[in-house]
């Protein structure tokens, strides 16, 4: 006799009909941290998220391009630009096959409230260095891990080769932007920023690990006075930086960079570091005026 016999046999009650089935046992609740963690992450927002950051440091790329870049699959990176396509936020370039953001991307930051002294004093007067001295400059803060652009003149300088925009952020100690910060530290914020770069999965992990190197190299930046890179992660460039002090301490750091065929670090050091100076020494001295970074006002941005 087969196994669904049986069962309708154990269920007859005693006058020969069958007896309703027993209702289910109770499914204990999920907890509630368990759901709540759940719920917080949302995989394929991450992803799409992750396109557009690419697409922001590598605008009008591929797919393969863009595959690369995040590790994403290839038909993942299809069905994410499809969807941010139609949304809006995304087009497709010169060909088909190459794609880059639109306009609307920028109603994603309206709400949201940077700091006014970067837009109304910084911003205007890393345009005019980067008049002045031709080649790209960038102005970055330090933000959790690494150092994140602020504002560049790499779209508008003729001797840019890398087009780097704002949001891009630069690893610490492996720029001329992040040695300058670190080398203008106190001693105990500055080995809690070790300590965390040491632990995470940035590039310069294992470097800030050992703690020898990098006190080697920090000595080199105070002894020449300005931070530096030639080559790594931008082979055919270097760059200097300063910072941008506040109250003994750095809130910014401005760059210049610049194609390492064309000059060595010592004649870039000898021509350009004075005009970085000076525009660093001009923003502290616009920012003593406004009472410090959060006495400037935040102007209405023309829409």
């Amino acid at each position: 006799m087969s196994r669904s016999v049986h069962s309708v046999d154990r269920r007859l009650a005693p006058s020969g009909r069958v007896s309703a089935p027993r209702p289910a046992a109770p499914r204990p609740a999920a907890e509630p941290g368990a759901r709540a963690a759940h719920g917080r992450r949302v995989r394929g927002l991450t992803r799409g998220l992750a396109i557009l950051r690419a697409l922001n440091e590598h605008n009008y790329a591929s797919a393969l391009q863009l595959s690369r870049v995040t590790g994403l699959p290839r038909p993942t990176v299809y069905r994410l630009l499809d969807t941010l396509i139609a949304a809006g936020y995304v087009a497709h370039g010169t060909r088909p096959d190459i794609y880059r953001l639109t306009i609307a991307v920028r109603a994603l930051s309206d709400g949201f409230n940077d700091e006014a002294w970067m837009t109304e004093i910084a911003a205007p007067l890393i345009a005019e260095l980067g008049q002045t001295i031709v080649w790209p400059t960038d102005i970055a803060t330090f933000d959790g891990e690494a150092m994140v652009v602020r504002e560049t003149t790499h779209a508008s300088s003729p001797l840019s080769i890398n087009r780097e925009k704002a949001g891009f952020r630069a690893p610490v100690l492996l720029t001329s932007l992040g040695l300058a910060y670190l080398a203008h530290l106190g001693d105990a914020e500055r080995d809690t920023i070790l300590r965390t770069i040491a632990a995470s999965d940035r590039p310069e992990a294992a470097l800030a690990r050992d703690r020898r190197a990098v006190a080697a190299l920090l000595a080199q930046v105070r002894r020449r006075g300005y931070g530096f890179r030639e080559g790594g992660i931008s082979p055919k460039t270097g760059s200097i930086a300063v910072p941008v002090m506040w109250r003994g301490r750095p809130i910014a750091c401005i760059n210049l960079h610049y194609i390492l065929s064309a000059m060595t670090m010592e004649q870039v050091a000898e021509r350009y570091l004075a005009p970085l100076r000076a525009a660093a020494a001009r923003i502290e001295k616009a920012l003593a005026l406004q009472g410090g970074p959060e006495g400037v006002p935040q102007e209405k941005r023309p829409r």
